[in-house]
């Protein structure tokens, strides 16, 4: 065996045991070393037995079939590992150590083979779930070309995270150069189009000033540099653009994405965004752009982050359901619980409290901070389910809210007003539905985070009402 092997045998066994001590609290021991190692090797029984002292009938009958029953579980990802599978799973772990760190090294204007980077990438620590996801997109990007795909949802669902697991496995699976350049942009809050628009030309060298060219003909420039380049394009944030009550900016919008994704080009866009694009411009349903409101984490996933954090337990699959399968929401009440719970979650349900995480905590600040996000009838929904469900979780039903809501506003309220302020919240998963069958009366409720910032109200936004007349339209036109 050459000194590579060992390397690589030595490597997969580190990163293997890793995985095993988070997941068991235990390292694996010798002679389970000496049956991977085996495997690792492509030897039999007889010879594993012959190099490490040990019976092969103890090897084969005691040792290997709990092994493989725990790694199964572990690193199976749904396959059973035997002695014939277990070499190609180690592979594909250590594949995917060697991605973690090679994308830990990416800073900007680096390189990846022949792939330039600009911009930095979020520095990925832990990544739940969401394989199937990382699949399909994957195939519609390489395969299928798409130029330019979205990802909206809930602060701290993992949009950012998503889309920078994404472009690490594009890069790293694809080193052929399907793309000549990365670029990840961040948005801040003081950034504007136009701004971003001159930033992503100087990218490319091409050096303008906002006052010397007309914002299309600045769009135009981007655009054929997208032609001439294959680019993957990350724009991390959009909503931090949106000014909900300045309709010339809505324009720009429009004028934007039309440009960058119009005529038939090799570089692709993927944009991160807590408002659903159509918020923006109202041509984004006439645009070759894919829209996907990211869900929560499955129990699998949510159980998964917990357990890293050392919690165990059924009342674990409560925690994941009551916040959404959120894995920032997670993250942050698995140590809040170890602070102040001492790590038990049935300890925590017994004091009937909710805890709000800081991203989430930061998008509803947003929400109902900025003028013209949420018009005062959208505000009315939410304050009304929160304050009905205060006592009682069940879902309200909409013949209810509709009844209801009458009562609450100060204006005439028709029945297609409420419809599209439901829809709004809805796409902004500010309001979860339920009993969507075409068969049954959808009933609606809130997250517990969103429900306890409303009844608590921190900064006293809630019920800031904004101009009712210019809201009510913005959310109409935006919609329309």
């Amino acid at each position: 065996m050459n000194s590579s092997q060992v390397l690589d045998v030595k490597r997969v066994l580190a990163v293997l045991e890793e995985q095993v001590f988070q997941s068991t609290g235990r390292y694996l021991t010798e002679v389970e070393k000496v049956l991977i190692k085996g495997v690792w090797d492509s030897k039999d029984y007889k010879e594993m037995a012959s190099d490490s002292g040990y019976n092969a009938y103890y090897l084969q009958q005691k040792v290997a079939p709990p092994l493989w029953s725990m790694l199964s579980v572990i690193i199976g990802d749904g396959v059973k590992v035997t002695k014939i599978s277990l070499k190609s799973i180690l592979l594909k772990l250590a594949k995917s150590d060697y991605r973690k760190e090679e994308a830990s090294r990416l800073d900007n204007d680096s390189f990846v083979g022949n792939i330039r980077i600009h911009g930095e990438l979020p520095k990925i620590k832990s990544f739940y779930g969401r394989k199937d996801e990382i699949n399909y997109f994957k195939k519609q990007i390489t395969l299928f070309k798409e130029r330019c795909i979205v990802f909206t949802g809930v602060g701290g669902i993992g949009k950012t995270l998503l889309a920078s697991r994404l472009v690490e496995e594009i890069t790293f699976d694809s080193l052929s150069s399907i793309y000549e350049c990365i670029i990840w942009k961040t948005i801040n809050h003081s950034l504007s189009i136009d701004e971003l628009v001159i930033d992503l030309n100087k990218i490319f060298q091409v050096d303008i000033e906002a006052s010397e060219n007309s914002f299309i003909d600045s769009i135009s420039l981007l655009s054929k540099q997208l032609h001439l380049h294959r680019c993957l394009l990350v724009i991390d944030g959009f909503e931090k653009l949106l000014l909900a009550d300045d309709f010339g900016k809505r324009l720009q919008y429009e004028k934007f994405l039309l440009k960058l994704t119009e005529g038939k080009h090799e570089s692709c866009i993927i944009i991160t965004s807590q408002l659903p694009l159509k918020e923006f411009a109202s041509v984004t349903t006439k645009l070759p752009i894919r829209s996907f409101k990211l869900e929560g984490l499955d129990v699998n996933a949510g159980m998964q982050i917990l357990q890293e954090k050392g919690l165990t337990g059924q009342e674990c699959k409560r925690l994941i359901e009551n916040y959404s399968g959120n894995p920032s929401s997670l993250e942050a009440l698995a140590d809040r619980i170890n602070r102040f719970f001492e790590g038990s979650v049935k300890t925590f349900f017994r004091y009937q409290t909710t805890m709000i995480d800081p991203q989430l905590e930061t998008m509803l600040h947003q929400q109902f901070g900025q003028i013209g996000l949420l018009s005062n009838l959208q505000r009315q929904i939410m304050i009304y389910l929160a304050e009905e469900m205060s006592e009682n979780s069940t879902p309200i039903q909409f013949s209810k809210l509709i009844d209801n809501l009458k009562e609450r506003v100060d204006f005439k309220l028709s029945v297609f007003e409420l419809i599209t302020a439901i829809e709004v919240l809805e796409q902004r998963s500010l309001i979860e539905i339920a009993g969507k069958s075409n068969k049954r009366e959808a009933s609606y409720s809130l997250q517990v985070s969103i429900k306890k910032y409303i009844l608590v109200d921190p900064l006293g936004l809630v019920h800031k009402i904004p101009d009712t007349i210019q809201t009510r339209e913005v959310t109409l036109w935006a919609t329309a």
